[in-house]
């Protein structure tokens, strides 16, 4: 999809459309939001449907003028960059509902947000809500309708092409990450995502190394190996590194479960819970993809993404509960519940990554638990720290990209449920409660002292419904989150 912007000095054809956004004050005569150019909008057009709440749409076509399409903003003092995505989104679906593909933006001027935050969050909210996964279907649908093809903003923003290039690589990086999500476990097994990593290394900046089966088993890496035991396809594991600041020796590790599919192992998943487990790397995907960004914004950051891949399947050799693996880092774990397997190969992963990356910060990104669903549904990431300026960082990115996260205590006292009579600890807890946080204190235990944080994504790395610019099924959740937030972080 193409973006550009100009200043508002407007110059339509009569077969454009033109979007208008009017908030709840203005909705009543929405014509004087228009420019000298729209007098042929006539004054008896009334539209006293049209209230200009958030998202809330009209359209109107004219014989030999550019066609007008309005969208409310809502309350004044309710309007956000996450309320201008939203309201975007909705313009995008109405162009998908009219066959428009070409549509012209003019960005309200709003006063208490700058024009850059306006025009960038309505270029986001577009270019995120036009997208659909359709690759498998032989009948396409909305056949005949297609997708927006490119957007002109007319906006008060100052040198806006730099920042419509960056919408460009973020976005279309997190759309990539939707088609990674969505694809079948048969396609993006844990060689094939280890193929797209290599792939990678092309950028300037990125080296890649994958580690094959019987690598991972020189590296003693017994959690990740465990996990594996059961699935046909061998595990791998991904090191990606992006060098981006040659003047600084300063590293942060992103780290994504990549469990291809996950069936739960002899804990079989039950019926409408198994279905969409071809979802349960949607960790890893947003780790490379945020990766991706960065390399090709040129971030002056250095990284790495760690991707531990494979599956949980059932099978005669498939791990049991009861059994003991020792972990890279040679603590021993208990199998209480082999469904609980995202944490064993995160595990191994971290006490990677601060062993021998050495790090200055490490943040996991992972569909973790159900219990996280349960509290927050598809809205909020839960997220655990014990570090009070990542704290901050997370919560800043979170809202700067509506990525939305809410943090978690991290309490000793939550120590005592991953006992275990015959190992080190139990990779699951024997009370039923408490979930999110026990799959935290588990990993935390391969911590050492590295600033590090937690992000369950188990609710919003996946939409049952479409909610305003995020999809039903894969949402693309974490590399906008993961990209401002390396971008704010210092170390």
């Amino acid at each position: 999809m193409n973006l550009a912007a100009r200043k508002k000095e407007f110059k339509f054809k009569n077969t454009d459309t033109v979007a208008l956004f009017v908030g709840e004050k203005g909705a009543t005569d929405y014509r004087k939001a228009l420019p000298p150019e729209f007098s042929y909008v006539n004054a008896r057009i009334d539209l006293d449907f049209f209230k200009g709440k958030q998202s809330e749409t009209a359209f109107l076509p004219f014989a030999d003028n550019p066609a007008l399409m309005l969208c409310g903003l809502g309350k004044e003092e309710e309007i956000d960059g996450e309320s201008l995505r939203r309201s975007a989104a909705a313009v995008a679906g109405l162009c998908r509902d009219k066959s428009i593909d070409k549509i012209n933006v003019i960005a309200p001027d709003i006063e208490s947000i700058d024009p850059a935050h306006i025009l960038s969050s309505l270029a986001e909210g577009i270019y995120l809500a036009n997208y659909g996964f359709d690759k498998y279907k032989t009948k396409k649908s909305d056949e005949g309708k297609p997708r927006l093809a490119s957007a002109l903003f007319y906006t008060a923003a100052a040198n806006p092409a730099p920042l419509l290039a960056k919408i460009k690589i973020v976005c279309g990086n997190t759309l990539l990450c939707r088609d990674l999500v969505n694809e079948t476990s048969e396609k993006s097994d844990s060689r094939a995502i280890a193929l797209a990593a290599k792939a990678l290394a092309r950028l300037p900046g990125v080296t890649c190394t994958v580690y094959g089966k019987k690598e991972i088993e020189k590296m003693k890496m017994g959690l990740l190996l465990a996990v594996n035991k059961g699935s046909k396809r061998p595990p791998q594991f991904v090191v990606l590194r992006y060098r981006g600041d040659r003047k600084s020796n300063k590293y942060f590790t992103m780290i994504g479960k990549g469990i291809t599919f996950d069936s739960g192992g002899m804990n079989l998943k039950p019926t409408g819970n198994i279905e969409d487990m071809r979802t349960d790397m949607a960790g890893a995907a947003a780790v490379l993809f945020a990766l991706k960004s960065a390399a090709e914004l040129r971030l002056k950051k250095n990284l790495y993404a760690l991707l531990p891949l494979t599956e949980n399947m059932l099978s005669n050799d498939s791990y049991r509960p009861g059994d003991v693996f020792t972990a890279y880092n040679g603590t021993t774990v208990e199998i209480g519940n082999t469904d609980a397997e995202g944490r064993l190969v995160l595990a191994d992963a971290l006490a990677f990554a601060e062993k021998k990356l050495k790090p200055d910060c490490i943040v996991d990104i992972a569909t973790l638990t159900g219990a996280c669903v349960a509290t927050f549904g598809e809205h909020t990431a839960g997220y655990m720290t014990p570090d009070e300026d990542l704290a901050g960082l997370l919560e800043a990115a979170g809202a700067a990209t509506g990525d939305r996260v809410w943090r978690l205590p991290l309490l000793k006292d939550y120590e005592d449920n991953l006992k275990s009579d015959i190992a080190d600890i139990t990779n699951i807890s024997a009370e039923k409660n408490a979930g999110t946080i026990i799959g935290a204190v588990f990993l935390k235990n391969f911590i050492a002292s590295t600033a590090w944080a937690h992000i369950d994504i188990a609710g919003t790395a996946r939409y049952t419904k479409q909610r305003g610019y995020r999809p039903k099924n894969a949402t693309g959740y974490g590399v906008r989150l993961l990209l401002e937030l390396v971008s704010n972080w210092t170390g």
